[in-house]
């Protein structure tokens, strides 16, 4: 089976961003935009794969995004996944 995976990675909320909070700085200065409170940025990774079943996918999914894809002591992540035909 064929599968394409969207894993979305965050850094925690207790965890300062200070990528983000550049970019918040400078919002302004490019943009014009000056009332943003909050800027974080993140990582999208897009996947496909072949796996044997859904649940095997999630299993290999979960332990790839949990092992390699975030640090999970500062970062969280979540993901979508679907079965292409």
């Amino acid at each position: 089976m064929k599968f394409k995976a969207t894993v979305f990675v965050r850094l925690r909320a207790s965890v300062s961003d200070a990528a983000g909070n550049a970019v918040r700085s400078n919002v302004g200065k490019v943009c014009g935009i000056t009332e943003v409170s909050s800027l974080r940025l993140g990582k999208v990774i897009d996947m496909d794969f072949e796996c044997e079943s859904k649940e095997k996918a999630v299993k290999e999914l979960y332990q790839l995004s949990d092992m390699m894809l975030a640090n999970t002591v500062i970062e969280d992540w979540t993901y979508e996944l679907e079965e292409l035909k």
